[in-house]
């Protein structure tokens, strides 16, 4: 056993909610403590000593990439999933209709659904066709083949290259939100978006961060809630920030009906999340809607459906399940916690819910869901980072 797999599979429950954990409450002292926090002091240390920035981002990103490819490889179907579900609706089959999606378990491989929503299996299918034609192009044109070749390479991770494409204009897009100089931003670019690299992560936080340069600073709603939703179709948890959007929304009708017209306000207030969920209506409509639903939506809740595709690990209130056999009571449980943590937090900011909610879905996740955490440190960084770490 390598010290990867020993880290991520003898040790993962522990290490993972630990991580988390340590993060919450380092991010709750940053937070309220403001410029009396350690956390800050240290980071505004850390941000103004050149030589730590890049020792330390050095370091990190080695061991990343040190885990990532020696344990991700051998030990995680993203890129068998995809792959499958791509190459069958390419095919000619409706991933979301039959089981046609390979899945690996202690047990076996075993085949499933697609359970990810047609953002995802389009934008997949459409760069899958665009790499085989220009490797096909590019075989006519040179004496030796070589698109077997650079497949063979590549494997089932040939979507690895579009995920690196999108690092350029995803950088072009950050710039135009958080004001950092240039120098300090890159490395934590980097260090943010490498572990991602290998899973459709990548995609969720390209929609994810498109739709935040669209509704928070160029003030169009309508395009960055839909790009909200297509980012919350590929990984779930921006659904919670676009949950607190919406409520935030429904407060604001309320405050303010009296004072203005009803009809307006619900349709200035309401139509971007009409728009969004339209949008994904419609490029759901070829695999059958109802399919899609079955396949991806009400999947992420039957806990039982989950464990026959995935390794139910990680969080606490799963592994705390399994400790007393109470799986079937996930849902339960995940109802009571979410309403009990909105009842808590009934006069935080919209911020902060989403913040907290965030770190507490790390908990209660019926999966390792370390890639979601993606939207955290970037939602943190356009709240909060400007004024801290743009100081010189």
């Amino acid at each position: 056993m390598d010290i990867s797999e020993l880290v991520f599979t003898s040790f993962g429950p522990i290490l993972y909610n630990l991580i988390f954990l340590v993060l919450w409450v380092g991010w709750i002292e940053y937070h309220y403590k403001s410029e009396r926090s350690i956390v800050r002091k240290y980071l505004k240390r850390y941000f103004q000593n050149q030589f730590l920035l890049y020792l330390l981002t050095g370091i990190i990103i080695i061991i990343i990439f040190f885990l990532l490819f020696t344990y991700a490889n051998a030990n995680t179907d993203v890129d068998d999933a995809i792959t499958s579900g791509v190459e069958a609706y390419l095919a000619g089959h409706n991933p979301y209709q039959q089981d046609v999606v390979i899945h690996h378990l202690p047990s076996g491989i075993k085949y499933g659904r697609y359970h990810y929503f047609p953002p995802d299996l389009l934008i997949y299918s459409g760069f899958y066709l665009l790499l085989d034609g220009m490797l096909t192009f590019m075989d006519a044109i040179w004496f030796v083949p070589i698109s077997d070749g650079i497949f063979a390479f590549l494997g089932t991770y040939w979507f690895v290259p579009l995920h690196i494409f999108f690092l350029i204009p995803g950088y072009w897009i950050l710039i135009k939100i958080i004001d950092w100089p240039h120098i300090k931003l890159i490395p934590f670019y980097f260090l943010m978006v490498s572990p991602f690299l290998f899973t459709n992560s990548m995609l969720m936080w390209f929609y994810f961060i498109i739709g935040y340069y669209f509704y928070e600073i160029k003030d169009n709603r309508s395009v960055g809630m839909v790009f909200y939703v297509f980012a919350a179709s590929v990984k779930y948890l921006v659904g919670f920030i676009i949950v607190f959007y919406f409520y935030q929304s429904i407060q604001f009708i309320w405050r303010e009906s009296k004072s203005n017209s009803f009809r307006s306000l619900v349709k200035t207030e309401l139509s971007p999340y009409f728009l969004g969920s339209l949008a994904l209506i419609l490029v759901s409509l070829p695999f059958n809607i109802i399919d899609v639903i079955i396949s991806v939506f009400l999947y992420q809740g039957d806990i039982a459906a989950r464990g026959e595709v995935a390794q139910l690990v990680g969080p606490l209130l799963i592994e705390f399940l399994k400790l007393f056999h109470m799986e079937s009571m996930y849902i339960v449980s995940v109802i009571l916690i979410l309403i009990l943590s909105l009842i808590i937090l009934k006069n935080h900011t919209t911020y902060e819910k989403i913040i907290h909610i965030s770190f507490l879905s790390m908990f209660i996740l019926p999966f390792y869901g370390t890639e979601l955490f993606i939207t955290l440190p970037f939602y943190w960084w356009f709240k909060e980072g400007e004024s801290l770490y743009s100081e010189e």
